[in-house]
């Protein structure tokens, strides 16, 4: 597929969300709590895509989702070893 034809299939998505949010068919809210944090987490799933896993894009991903899951009011410390545990396999299963 082209540039121009994921820009298309993105543009045509994101316009009937917003269509369906404004019938009130549901709600659709982009600024939820904690939506800075995917300016930490997003970039750092795209540094593992390029470079694969690194420790820093990890440590990037795991301060994202601790600061998300924070925002949401979870209480993140319950979160802290299962998503060590899943990195450090993840790490494992796509080291070169």
């Amino acid at each position: 597929m082209t540039n121009k034809r994921i820009l298309g299939i993105i543009l045509v998505v994101v316009g009937i969300i917003f269509l369906l949010n404004r019938l009130d068919v549901f709600t659709v809210d982009i600024f939820f709590k904690g939506w800075w944090t995917l300016l930490l987490i997003i970039p750092a799933f795209v540094s593992m895509s390029k470079n694969g896993v690194t420790l820093g894009n990890t440590i990037l991903l795991v301060i994202g989702v601790i600061l998300l899951l924070d925002a949401q009011g979870l209480n993140f410390e319950g979160y802290l070893l299962p998503a060590v545990l899943v990195v450090i396999g993840i790490g494992l299963l796509f080291k070169r």
